[in-house]
């Protein structure tokens, strides 16, 4: 039985994320602005065949992204910054990322214990609904047009399915 935090969005968003071009995709969004962990969601609902819902863009998890997690990576960056000739500041760099992906992990629970709060629209799962999803997600976050990010989120969209297409 999963715990609050080994969920379906956390397991899925683990897989995702190891996709390949995800994570680099998923990174130049972020240097834009928008949410990774916001990002998986709307994946994951896609598959689900379920339509975002703006209140998962804000509450608790927002709260706690931009309390918790956006200063743990700010710190990390700091620190990876510095660590440059550096060895001995290694081990604070690794304990750092490791207590960001923890963070990130309580910020997916949130999302999730959400998610489960939420009776949302029922769609079609499938590309569309994923890019829509996306879509949505940028357009809270990225300022300006979405052009520039056509290929990071049609990567995205293509490794949304990623068990169907590993057979």
């Amino acid at each position: 039985m999963p715990t609050a935090l080994d969920n379906p969005l956390w397991r899925y968003a683990l897989e995702l994320y190891a996709c390949p071009g995800v994570q680099a995709a998923a990174l130049s969004l972020q240097a834009a602005g928008a949410s990774i962990n916001r990002l998986l969601l709307a994946c994951y609902l896609g598959t689900q065949g379920r339509e975002l819902a703006s209140e998962l863009l804000c509450g608790a998890a927002a709260e706690w992204q931009q309390e918790i997690t956006q200063p743990l990576r700010a710190l990390r960056y700091r620190v990876r910054e510095n660590r440059l000739g550096r060895g001995e500041l290694d081990a604070c760099y690794r304990r750092l990322r490791e207590a960001e992906l923890a963070a990130e992990q309580v910020e997916l629970m949130l999302l999730w214990e959400q998610l489960e709060a939420l009776s949302l629209s029922l769609a079609t799962a499938g590309r569309a609904l994923v890019r829509n999803n996306l879509q949505q997600v940028l357009a809270g976050a990225v300022p300006g047009s979405l052009e520039p990010y056509q290929s990071q989120l049609e990567t995205l969209v293509g490794a949304a399915f990623f068990p169907t297409l590993r057979g």
